[in-house]
């Protein structure tokens, strides 16, 4: 495969030495899998999309947690911007489907979001988490995170990419905005960058160098991907619950299963990953 980027290799390595030692910062909620089994193939990272959403509210320290001891390398979220400038974990720019609470994120204070309770999805409600509050419990620990910036001004774009790369977590900036990549990019230049594409939002990066890019499963084509792995960028794949779906996107060598069911993605990948023509480690 081509040689993942420095930030990527630098991150494999210290992934790989908690795995050595069977133990990672954090305390054992937040810990990557440290004696999973041997997969028969070099297999793609699990990914978990807003954490376990199957299993606890999502984009909370609930959901996070569980993801993470349900076996999973990584976990993504969604950052919005509250009004006064504070990043918080929540996929759409409203509250309203996912909490107790109404009115766009952009229009409320972090006092405000720090008094809902995320109501979607199973188990008992929990607060919306700070980005800083899960950079710090992820701090030290092998777990990497697939942070989504969301569409919002400038500036914020910047406040979240300077406070990811300040903190001692293992980060990846995505976006479906190139031009956020790039505002991003020129604050927090260590940081690897993926684009999202999707069917109806395609951009085109233009110049920007990608370290990786996360497609939507109906854009993740066999030649898709080896295009884009030729071209020296990871791919992720969104969004896959099914083993058939792991499997194709294994056989397709996709580097990353982005997933709202990391448990069963985990097992699936330990026990049951057939493709073996793979060499090397990949990942963060």
């Amino acid at each position: 495969m081509t040689a993942p980027p420095r930030a990527v290799q630098t991150a494999v390595l210290a992934a790989l030495a908690v795995l050595a030692t069977g133990c990672a910062a954090g305390g054992p909620a937040l810990r990557a899998r440290s004696a999973a089994a041997t997969p028969a193939c070099h297999a793609p990272v699990v990914i978990g999309h807003r954490g376990a959403p199957r299993n606890a509210p999502e984009n909370t320290m609930a959901s996070f947690e569980t993801a993470l001891d349900q076996g999973a390398d990584w976990v993504e979220t969604d950052v919005q911007t509250t009004r006064d400038g504070v990043p918080v974990l929540m996929h759409d720019p409203t509250v309203d489907r996912t909490t107790n609470g109404k009115g766009a994120v952009a229009d409320l204070t972090a006092a405000q979001v720090a008094a809902l309770r995320v109501t979607v999805g199973p188990g008992a409600a929990q607060p919306v988490p700070t980005l800083e509050e899960l950079l710090k419990r992820l701090s030290g620990s092998s777990a990497t995170l697939l942070m989504e910036i969301k569409w919002q001004r400038p500036e914020d774009v910047a406040r979240i990419a300077r406070l990811a790369a300040g903190s001692k977590a293992h980060v990846i900036l995505y976006s479906f905005s190139a031009d956020h990549l790039r505002q991003a990019h020129a604050v927090a230049p260590a940081l690897p960058v993926v684009l999202i594409q999707g069917g109806g939002i395609a951009e085109d990066p233009g110049d920007l160098k990608l370290d990786g890019i996360a497609l939507d499963a109906g854009l993740a084509t066999a030649a898709r991907i080896a295009a884009e792995r030729k071209a020296g960028r990871e791919v992720y794949v969104w969004t896959l619950d099914d083993e058939e779906s792991w499997q194709l996107m294994t056989a397709r060598d996709a580097d990353g299963l982005i997933t709202d069911t990391p448990g069963p993605a985990r097992r699936w990948v330990d026990t049951d990953c057939r493709t073996e023509h793979r060499a090397g480690p990949r990942g963060h």
